[in-house]
């Protein structure tokens, strides 16, 4: 059977348990394990890209997504021990590992009603593990849990195909599967990103701005941030690994003004001052900032 075929087999078998979720386990080999896992996050990068994201943006233009502060200011390594290597293995553990029927399970139910209700701990099992991740974010208003499935499409679809992993093969495997995917889009991504992304940089005859985006903390180097403002006015702004959300915070307070974008390195001087509607218009021109929509 060659690659196209095996690709075109695993997209039917998989689609075949999400219909209807089997407790079976498959007989492979070491490396058609590691084939059905590569063709497995093809698939769901291929979802994410077609409908996870359109998804997510019209959440967003609905209501305002402010992410959650807990994984901001984290340094490389701690980013690899929470995402790639902490999160896979509790997760797994918590959500998948009893999605096989075990000799402690004949104790108390049968195999024929295990079949029966096993769909529905797949599915169950998938719909709150994606709920979970709404903790991702600090909304709290009925606009955002009425839009709920759009804003986590992607642990929801991931669920299922994380349940199927650990179904078919085994929680080793949903264990690795998870680990790529965060180590992919928590982490590489990023970083790749930034490689080639040019600060931002901006000199007038009012003010010089010069902004460098950073993936993660450097524990060699303080954080930092220091604002000088003078009759409401900004005359210079300095900060190292520090978040623009919390500089936003800041200048303009709480909930007002809302960014996805993460660390950064800023150094901003103006003799005379510029208003902080300026200064914030300045930030515009590069980053993505929006008021806080409220409900």
């Amino acid at each position: 059977m060659n690659y196209f075929l095996r690709f075109k087999h695993d997209i039917s078998a998989f689609l075949q348990f999400m219909k209807k979720p089997d407790d079976l386990q498959t007989a492979l080999s070491s490396k058609r394990k590691l084939q059905l896992i590569s063709n497995l996050l093809i698939i769901e990068i291929v979802f994410f890209l077609i409908v996870v994201l359109p998804l997510n943006y019209l959440a967003e233009k609905c209501i305002t997504l402010k992410p959650s502060e807990a994984f901001e200011n984290l340094t490389w390594l701690q980013a690899i021990f929470l995402m790639v290597i902490f999160a896979p293995l509790s997760e797994e553990f918590i959500f998948r590992y009893a999605l096989r029927y075990k000799k402690l399970f004949s104790h108390f139910i049968s195999r024929e009603k295990w079949n029966r209700i096993f769909p529905f701990l797949v599915y169950i099992s998938s719909i709150i593990f994606g709920l979970v991740h709404l903790d991702n974010y600090v909304n709290d208003s009925w606009a955002f849990y009425a839009l709920s499935p759009f804003i986590v499409a992607s642990q929801l679809s991931g669920g299922l195909i994380l349940s199927y992993i650990r179904v078919r093969l085994n929680i080793f495997y949903s264990m690795l599967y998870h680990a790529l995917w965060n180590l992919l889009f928590g982490i590489s991504i990023p970083c790749i990103m930034l490689l080639f992304t040019s600060p931002f940089a901006e000199k007038t005859q009012d003010y010089n701005i010069r902004i460098e985006q950073k993936a993660f903390i450097n524990d060699n180097e303080p954080v930092l941030s220091e604002t000088k403002i003078v009759d409401d006015r900004i005359h210079s702004v300095e900060t190292r690994q520090y978040s623009l959300q919390s500089l936003l915070d800041h200048l303009y307070g709480k909930d007002k003004l809302t960014t996805d974008e993460g660390l950064m390195n800023i150094h901003f001087k103006s003799e005379k001052g510029i208003s902080k509607d300026e200064f914030l218009k300045v930030l515009q021109k590069e980053y993505e900032i929006k008021k806080v929509k409220t409900y």
